[in-house]
């Protein structure tokens, strides 16, 4: 049972990974835990892809009552209210449920740990495990302290995910999305073990939303795939 503070960045509602996340954080024993929920926006035209890739659905239950369910703390906040808030808390760790681009003073001096859908630095950017397949690069999972550029700063831990004949798409994809959460619940002892955080290279580009032109192709492309990789 850990009493070290243990802060998470969400949003200000119902959100299935920070729930995966919370559950996971109780599941390890940790009790002193604090949300930190930044405002939801809603886009008017939200992005729609082919092909899910990440579970969405989740209970109706915003944070707030969340964390009041599992006896942790919560606060509302901003992106810029982020920093005044862990200078107060001085949590052992940080991690990113769900946020936007954070403050670049933030991120300087506070340890902030998230959890990428790649194997950094091949894929940087969204929809990583679609350009993955699509570029025949490796899948894996990758925690790190991030820095001002995206999918960049210092490794914490990564891992390769297996590739089994038999996989579907969704298949793959969840069993990357679990190993997401675990991976990044783990990083909070890691972090404390490890000596050395090297520097990931920022090689190639960040990638954007997959074109639904490219998309189109996406499971021909993983069928594809499996035959090299499985």
């Amino acid at each position: 049972m850990s009493s070290e503070k243990i802060a998470v960045i969400t949003y200000d509602f119902p959100h299935r990974k920070t729930q995966d996340i919370v559950f996971g954080l109780k599941l390890k024993a940790f009790q002193n835990v604090v949300l930190l929920a930044l405002p939801f926006i809603k886009r008017e035209n939200p992005f729609k892809p082919i092909y899910q890739h990440r579970p969405s659905d989740c209970y109706p239950i915003y944070p707030k009552e969340l964390a009041a369910n599992f006896g942790y703390d919560f606060l509302n906040s901003t992106a810029e209210n982020l920093l005044s808030a862990l200078n107060k808390i001085q949590p052992k760790a940080t991690l990113i449920a769900g946020a936007g681009i954070l403050p670049s003073e933030l991120v300087k001096t506070h340890k902030i740990i998230n959890s990428h859908p790649a194997y950094l630095p091949e894929v940087r950017g969204l929809d990583a495990l679609k350009w993955a397949i699509h570029k025949n690069k490796t899948i894996g999972v990758t925690t790190h302290f991030v820095d001002e550029k995206a999918d960049a700063g210092f490794l914490i831990d990564r891992k390769k995910v297996q590739i089994l004949e038999n996989d579907t798409f969704n298949v793959l994809a969840f069993r990357q999305y679990r190993m997401e959460i675990e991976m990044l619940i783990d990083a909070i002892d890691l972090i404390q073990q490890q000596k050395e955080f090297p520097a990931l290279e920022e090689i190639g580009e960040v990638h954007r939303r997959m074109p639904k032109s490219v998309e189109i192709k996406l499971l021909n492309d993983f069928d594809n795939y499996k035959k090299l990789n499985a």
